[in-house]
């Protein structure tokens, strides 16, 4: 698993860190703690992954995810 000080060198330092399991979840997006706390009760790799997808058996073997909600700020067209 990778140290926090390894995620901020990937991410920037202000990136927001949590864990669950085996898991390291990345937040770019700044969220509340309300939100991380979310976040992490909610994922499950069970449900997140799909089984049938290569990228996501690669990503679920990087032990990374990453969340960035920031993306969807801008479509309120």
């Amino acid at each position: 698993m990778l140290s926090n000080k390894q995620i901020r060198a990937l991410y920037g330092a202000s990136v927001v860190i949590s864990r669950k399991g085996a898991f390291v979840l990345v937040h770019l997006d700044r969220p509340s703690k309300a939100t991380v706390r979310r976040r992490r009760r909610e994922f499950d790799p069970v449900e997140f992954f799909c089984p049938d997808c290569p990228l996501c058996q690669l990503l679920k073997q990087s032990g990374v995810v990453v969340f960035d909600d920031s993306i969807y700020a801008g479509d309120e067209e």
